[in-house]
């Protein structure tokens, strides 16, 4: 793994650009139409009762818009899953074909154990596939997190790395305890983990192994979704974006360049994607670096265990 200017190389050869652009779930609960509708109906009353349009609906009504802005405004990479519902489809029918774009999907245990869906990761992958255009393959697949029987499935994940269905593999929301056991197991360390970082969870033993290992993390939820778990913490990230004339988020961004971790951002607003953009006409002193480290409070904002804590109903392979 080798770092460019904006732009990462993996071992295998593969590059990957310095953020990822990522919808999170389109058209949530769709197989059960009662609780689908229920579900919208809150979110049209939600926009009705604050004036604006619920962040879930503007998605599922104008997803298409936001990944063709994202496209237009220099993003290269998006990423998606089995488990976000139609985003597979929607970055499918727009930018998925483009010759410059990389691809991030995933698969879970949810999606190789459920009836519905194949029960294999192979199938699981086709469809993936299908959904993305009909593409030949991706550049990168994830295992989605560490639940049930990952290990095998990792297992898999692995297998079909070399039969050249997607040019790099890895997986989601690992802690050390889950690469030690992939290392138990005599399997290839991921090229790829993708998990919750931002300064309040900034996870500097797991970085300092992937350095060690030669692994590039990405991480989601990159800028905290705007927390800030007190008063001090916020205003220290306010005080360099004011020293430095940039806004906070753009300083959390800056931070994850100089660490070396691809931020996989979502926003539904142009002046925000081109903001995020915006972060190579300053550098972080060592010392800021430190000290947005030292900001770690170990906050998780996804709070789940994996998968299984979705909906029965949950619709994400049409």
């Amino acid at each position: 793994m080798e770092k460019l200017e904006r732009v990462y190389v993996l071992d295998s050869g593969l590059t990957l650009p310095w953020i990822a652009y990522g919808t999170g779930v389109i058209w949530r609960y769709a197989r059960n139409k009662r609780l689908f509708l229920k579900d919208n109906i809150r979110k049209i009353m939600s926009s009705i009762k604050h004036l604006k349009i619920n962040r879930d609906l503007k998605g599922n009504l104008f997803c298409k818009k936001y990944l063709n802005q994202a496209y237009d405004v220099g993003f290269r990479m998006f990423d998606t899953g089995r488990i976000y519902s139609y985003s597979e489809k929607y970055i499918g029918e727009t930018v998925a074909n483009k010759p410059d774009v990389r691809l991030v999907t995933k698969c879970s245990s949810m999606d190789v154990e459920r009836s519905c869906s194949p029960n294999t990761v192979e199938g699981n992958l086709d469809l993936s596939l299908r959904n993305l255009g009909g593409a030949s393959c991706v550049d990168v697949y994830l295992f989605h997190w560490p639940e049930g029987n990952w290990l095998e499935y990792y297992r898999q994940l692995v297998e079909l790395c070399g039969k050249g269905k997607f040019r790099a593999f890895g997986a989601c929301n690992l802690k050390l305890e889950h690469l030690h056991k992939i290392e138990e197991a005599g399997l290839p360390m991921p090229m790829i983990i993708q998990t919750e970082m931002h300064p309040f969870h900034a996870q500097i033993e797991l970085r300092e192994y992937c350095r060690n290992h030669r692994i590039q993390l990405m991480a989601h939820t990159p800028t905290a979704r705007g927390a800030k778990p007190d008063r001090k913490m916020g205003g220290y990230l306010n005080a360099l974006g004011e020293k430095y004339g940039k806004s906070a988020t753009q300083v959390i961004l800056r931070w994850h360049y100089q660490n070396g971790v691809i931020p996989v951002v979502s926003t539904f607003s142009r002046a925000h994607m081109e903001e995020n953009l915006n972060i190579f006409d300053f550098s972080l002193t060592e010392t800021e670096m430190r000290e947005i480290d030292g900001l770690d409070r170990g906050l998780v904002l996804l709070k789940v265990t994996g998968c299984y804590d979705d909906n029965p109903n949950y619709i994400y392979n049409y």
